[in-house]
């Protein structure tokens, strides 16, 4: 054999027989609840619909624990239902691992009023551009939740609900 040949043979040996030391653990399960206060909102319209921008600040507890500071776009449709979609920057931990993440998620708001935890009417979302011990945190899944009421702080409604996903570690 040539050297190039060898050489391609023993790093392909290499790879096969080396550990995976750079592979993830095995996926865990992650659930818990949140609560959010939505704020300032800002509405225009688009023909029979409605679009409106809030603030929000939202809490975590379970596998999930910290707080998120964002923003969402919903357009509420003439029937009631809206859609909605968010980002903004998660700070906290992740079955015990520390840092900052990006959460962006999006799902419909059903003119029932009640969002399912799972299934296909429930939202989605991920965490991205993590930082910190979040970097080796892959995370996302699906949330379910209601409208609470408003207050003066959340004069665009108070929303909670339930949380699942699934968590991988690399």
């Amino acid at each position: 054999m040539n050297k190039i040949t060898t050489a391609v043979a023993a790093g392909l040996l290499l790879v096969t027989l080396a550990p995976a030391t750079a592979s993830a653990a095995a996926p865990i399960v992650a659930s818990g609840s949140w609560d959010d206060c939505n704020f300032n909102p800002t509405v225009s319209v688009a023909g029979p619909n409605l679009i409106v921008t809030v603030g929000i600040t939202e809490n975590y507890s379970g596998t999930v624990s910290g707080t998120y500071v964002g923003t969402e776009r919903d357009v509420v449709y003439a029937n009631g239902s809206a859609t909605f979609h968010g980002s903004g920057l998660f700070t906290g931990s992740v079955n015990g691992l520390s840092g900052t993440a990006r959460i962006s998620y999006e799902g419909l708001f059903p003119t029932t009023g009640v969002i399912p935890t799972t299934g296909p009417g429930s939202a989605k979302w991920v965490l991205v551009g993590r930082t910190g011990d979040l970097a080796a945190v892959t995370l996302s899944g699906t949330w379910g939740g209601t409208f609470l009421g408003v207050s003066d702080e959340c004069d665009a409604g108070l929303f909670g609900g339930d949380y699942s996903g699934l968590v991988v570690t690399r």
